[in-house]
C-alpha cells in the first residue's frame, strides 16, 4: 500500500471520528467516545493527512497525466519492399557508397520519420527487378542490384 493511500485512509478515519464523536467499531478498529476539543483536534489532523495524500499524489483521476518520457513513446513503422518512385529503393545512396543504414535512414526521412532501425537487404537484380538510388535518382538494372526486404522507421 502506498504512502498516499495510507495517509488518505488515516485522514478519512480521523475525520469520521471527529464527525461521529467516536464510539465506532470497524472490524478490529475500535474508536472510543471523544470530547469536543479532541474532535476538533482530530478533524484538523485528519484534514492534514488527506492534504498530505493529495500532495503526494497530485494527479487524481480525471486530471491530465504527466507526459511520459520520450524514450518510451517511440513509434515505429515498417515498410515492406520499399519503393522509390516506380522502382524498388536501392540499398545504397550512391553507386556502391553509403549502403545499408544511410540509404534506409534517408528513405525514412523522406517519409517524415527520423531514422531506420532495421533494414535487411536482398539481391533483387537477379530476379530482374530494377532499383533507384535515393541520393542520385539513378537506376540500377544489373544483376548485382540490391534493395531492402523491409525498412523499420522510427518516428
Amino acid at each position: 500500500m502506498s504512502l498516499e493511500t495510507m495517509s488518505f485512509i488515516l485522514g478519512g478515519a480521523l475525520i469520521a471520528a471527529a464527525l461521529f464523536g467516536g464510539g465506532l467499531e470497524i472490524k478490529e478498529l475500535k474508536l472510543p467516545q471523544i470530547g469536543s476539543v479532541a474532535r476538533v483536534l482530530t478533524s484538523v489532523v485528519g484534514i492534514t493527512f488527506i492534504g498530505l495524500a493529495m500532495y503526494l499524489h497530485p494527479n487524481p483521476a480525471g486530471s491530465a497525466p504527466t507526459p511520459p518520457d520520450l524514450e518510451s513513446k517511440k513509434t515505429t513503422l515498417t515498410f515492406q519492399s520499399p519503393m522509390y518512385g516506380d522502382l524498388r529503393l536501392d540499398a545504397c545512396l550512391r553507386w556502391a557508397q553509403n549502403c545499408g543504414e544511410p540509404a534506409a535512414t534517408a528513405w525514412c526521412k523522406s517519409k517524415g520519420l527520423s531514422r531506420a532501425t532495421e533494414y535487411p537487404q536482398e539481391n533483387v537484380g537477379e530476379q530482374g527487378i530494377g532499383t533507384r538510388l535515393i541520393d542520385t535518382n539513378q537506376v540500377c538494372k544489373e544483376k548485382f542490384c540490391s534493395s531492402f526486404v523491409y525498412i523499420v522507421c522510427e518516428k
